[in-house]
């Protein structure tokens, strides 16, 4: 289990950010320890993003919250990325390939955190002369024409589906812009009966319009409290697969970036037998060089070889990845609806309940106390 609490603001006025401790408890023997903290920050967690996507082609990669030049110190801005970051975080860990990640178990565990990177970042760029590392150096290549339906298909339904998902997010912040307004309003009406009950209108009338005051404070909470549970149930799943789409799109680029590798390996194999049957007709390749150059297409030839198994393994790895990704989808939302339902009719239940305390206090007032009434 992983969590990501106690949001603190550190550094001096200009440099200022914000830093999580991420709390993990695991059983895995990947790990030192059963239980550690780390101290991290939003780039570390972007770092974490970037370093999987890259490495994990194929792979749909769960996003971190998008970055935000204003408002990053605010209290409900940081409410909300914690909880962003916290179910980012707890998906990747819970990836059949991403969970068992190197850079996740750095990410979770070390306590040197910056210094470490900088070597992973070292090793990297030292591991770029590989096949899966050179997928950023191998863009350019011979044009791409697809070949499987499948995923013009799935390309036009991402399109489509992230244009609902940003509508609804739109909707979402509408309505609870709205509720809160309504909270405001019923705030200050509130305000203004809690007033007049203090005024010279009689005990009963006083009392009267106290208890309206407080159905009302309670009605102004209830709203707010609503108005939260909007941003923190729908928006947030429906904020989250909105960017999702795009890690979904990098893992389809990652296999345009696969094919152009292995139309590259395949074009270095053909130069390199064009060289040596040259080589060969002019008599340049001495009996005793002719291994070397036989071994140098051979080597070319696994090259290509393994090129093209990984570009199939990675157009696999994709539809598995989107069937994950759907999966995932539905149960999500059925579960932030779930709690939304849940959360609404508790608070509409709380709201009755104050309403009809309200009234059974009034009708005790007209049943025992209208002399009372006359007399003020």
């Amino acid at each position: 289990m992983i969590t990501v609490d106690d949001p603190q603001k550190v550094g001096d006025p200009i440099r200022s950010f914000t830093m999580y401790t991420v709390h993990t408890r695991t059983t895995s023997p990947l790990f030192q320890k059963s239980a550690f903290s780390v101290l991290r920050r939003y780039s570390d967690f972007l770092w974490l993003y970037e370093t999987l996507s890259n490495n994990n082609p194929g792979v749909v990669v769960p996003p971190v919250p998008e970055k935000s030049p204003f408002g990053r110190f605010d209290d409900h801005f940081v409410r909300q990325r914690r909880l962003a970051l916290e179910k980012c975080i707890q998906k990747i860990a819970n990836h059949p390939v991403l969970g068992k990640d190197p850079d996740l178990k750095l990410f979770l565990e070390s306590d040197t955190f910056s210094l470490d990177i900088k070597h992973r970042k070292a090793e990297i760029a030292h591991e770029r002369g590989g096949l899966i590392a050179s997928l950023g150096q191998t863009i350019a290549g011979p044009r791409f024409y697809e070949t499987d339906e499948w995923f013009d298909r799935q390309k036009a339904y991402l399109d489509s589906l992230e244009s609902q998902l940003r509508g609804l997010v739109k909707a979402i912040e509408m309505v609870a812009k709205h509720r809160s307004e309504i909270a405001i309003a019923t705030g200050e009406f509130a305000q203004t009966v809690d007033d007049l009950s203090a005024s010279d209108i009689g005990r009963n009338l006083s009392q009267s319009l106290a208890g309206l005051a407080d159905v009302e404070r309670k009605a102004q909470d209830i709203h707010n409290m609503q108005s939260e549970q909007d941003m923190v149930t729908f928006l947030a799943t429906a904020d989250e697969y909105a960017r999702l789409i795009n890690s979904v799109r990098l893992a389809f680029s990652s296999r345009i970036r696969m094919y152009h590798a292995w139309k590259n390996a395949e074009s270095d194999l053909l130069r390199t037998k064009q060289t040596h049957e040259k080589n060969r007709a002019q008599g340049r390749i001495p009996t005793e060089h002719l291994g070397h150059s036989l071994s140098k297409i051979a080597e070319a030839e696994r090259r290509a070889l393994d090129s093209k198994h990984e570009y199939d393994h990675v157009s696999k790895l994709v539809k598995t990845e989107v069937a994950r990704f759907e999966q995932e989808r539905i149960e999500d939302f059925k579960d932030s609806l779930h709690a939304f339902l849940e959360g609404m009719i508790s608070r509409q239940k709380e709201l009755i309940a104050g309403w009809e305390n309200y009234q059974q206090m009034l009708l005790k007032k007209i049943g025992g106390g209208g002399g009372s009434t006359r007399t003020d």
